[in-house]
């Protein structure tokens, strides 16, 4: 799933896009006469001529979203119209679990919005659905941001990671685990583990002093967190990275996977989660941890925001300790929202001047303010941050990790629909009892092999 922490000098793209995102003049990438990228080349999906100017004329942009990046989307959407009045911007935006299963369809659409939250670039770019944005990366500098906060946003022949670009990241996501500071006192966990086998036995006091080790929630698949933390550093980044980019041969079925998920189903065995996993969903774990009754949390930086409000002082935050002292540090760490432009749009360029609008300081700081890692060049203003919030733990472990270069996408990302499919059920089965990890991991490879059609 990824950064803002590594990036580069103050160049052209700092100027471009400031005449780009103000409107102040226009600026033209042109590798050969075309169509204009607004209006005219509603069909097309390689632009040659592109425009970082929005004109006078008004423009409605239509964008399309989960419910959960629901306030950071509202807050992008006023400051970038507040900038230019004579764009509007209509959100929807549907439940969370469901926006993998309909991304094809906001694509394939006669009439598709013009912002499109972008699951799988891969299956974005079949049949030409996705604008390719290489011509807007030129125009407004955007090649010159980090490679890694644009890898995976990036196509070739069916697989993510390099190529041509098609959607652009309104900020990134860090996962770890939360922990109650006070339970930690409790436990004698004065810093965070620094191995698996420390933070077992964290948990193993836990659960003897009545409380839950670690508060999994798997009604929605959040099973499926605690096994990529696992998964990242025992079969590393790289590996990780080329099976969620469809890249040929990947496979998901390894023994380090295996013994992953193994390790996952035999910390629920032994009590360490709640009794009820798998009918547990993200508030209902909220909850249970804000209670003061849960040890661990193993999440995102989406929640920062809410648990500084239910708990101020009370959370930090750390990256999952590896298997050895020393060992790979590595975590999920994925775009909050990668928005592409569907090719049948008729507002290219507006919508790529919101996507430019991503990296400024004012939607650095909107990310920021809601839980997310900004977008940018380092060069840029550094956002605010509360003194004693929760978001500071989360900055610093999102430092670590890319220092390490363990930013990892999410396997749940893999295909449009391998996470409903795949991810979801299968995980449930496995905290259930009712599938091995040896099954666990073959049926999600033989569903994503099934998606791919390989």
């Amino acid at each position: 799933m990824q950064i803002a922490a590594q990036l580069s000098r103050p160049t052209r793209r700092t100027i471009l896009g400031m005449l780009g995102v103000l409107g102040v003049a226009g600026v033209a990438a042109c590798s050969a006469p075309g169509p204009s990228a607004s209006g005219g080349a509603a069909a097309n999906s390689t632009p040659t001529s592109v425009s970082t100017s929005l004109g006078t004329a008004p423009v409605t942009l239509k964008l399309y979203d989960g419910q959960g990046l629901k306030a950071v989307d509202d807050a992008l959407i006023a400051a970038f119209t507040k900038k230019h009045p004579t764009v509007t911007i209509t959100p929807t935006y549907d439940p969370d679990n469901v926006t993998t299963q309909n991304q094809p369809r906001q694509l394939a659409s006669a009439t598709p919005p013009d912002l499109v939250r972008i699951i799988s670039v891969t299956a974005g770019t079949k049949n030409g659905l996705l604008t390719n944005l290489d011509a807007y990366a030129t125009a407004y500098g955007w090649d010159e941001l980090p490679p890694s906060q644009l890898a995976q946003f990036r196509a070739k022949d069916g697989v993510a990671g390099s190529g041509s670009l098609y959607a652009k990241a309104s900020g990134f996501t860090m996962t770890g685990l939360y922990y109650n500071k006070k339970l930690a006192e409790q436990v004698g966990m004065s810093a965070p583990p620094k191995t698996v086998d420390e933070l077992v036995g964290y948990m193993d006091k836990a659960k003897a002093a009545g409380l839950t080790g670690m508060v999994v929630h798997n009604k929605e698949g959040g099973g499926v967190f605690p096994i990529q933390l696992l998964l990242n550093s025992a079969m590393g980044p790289e590996k990780v990275s080329q099976w969620v980019f469809n890249a040929p041969g990947a496979t998901i079925n390894t023994p380090e996977a295996v013994a992953a998920a193994k390790t996952v189903q035999g910390w629920n065995s032994a009590g360490l989660f709640p009794a009820s996993v798998n009918a547990l969903d993200a508030t209902a774990a909220d909850a249970l941890f804000a209670s003061g009754k849960g040890l661990f949390f193993p999440w995102g930086n989406w929640d920062a925001a809410n648990l500084d409000k239910t708990m101020p002082g009370q959370v930090g935050f750390f990256p999952m300790p590896p298997a050895t002292a020393g060992g790979q540090v590595a975590a999920m760490s994925d775009a909050a929202t990668a928005f592409g432009i569907p090719s049948k749009s008729a507002n290219k360029d507006a919508a790529a001047a919101f996507l430019d609008f991503l990296s400024s300081d004012e939607a650095r700081q909107i990310a920021v303010d809601n839980g997310f890692m900004p977008s940018g060049l380092s060069s840029q203003a550094a956002p605010t941050i509360p003194s004693g919030s929760v978001l500071g733990d989360v900055t610093k472990a999102f430092g670590e990790v890319s220092a390490a270069g363990g930013q990892v996408p999410f396997v749940q990302n893999a295909t449009a629909g391998i996470s409903n499919r795949a991810w979801t059920p299968e995980s449930q089965l496995l905290l259930g009892g009712s599938s091995t990890p040896e099954q666990f991991l073959t049926n999600v490879q033989a569903k994503y092999e099934d998606e791919l059609k390989r």
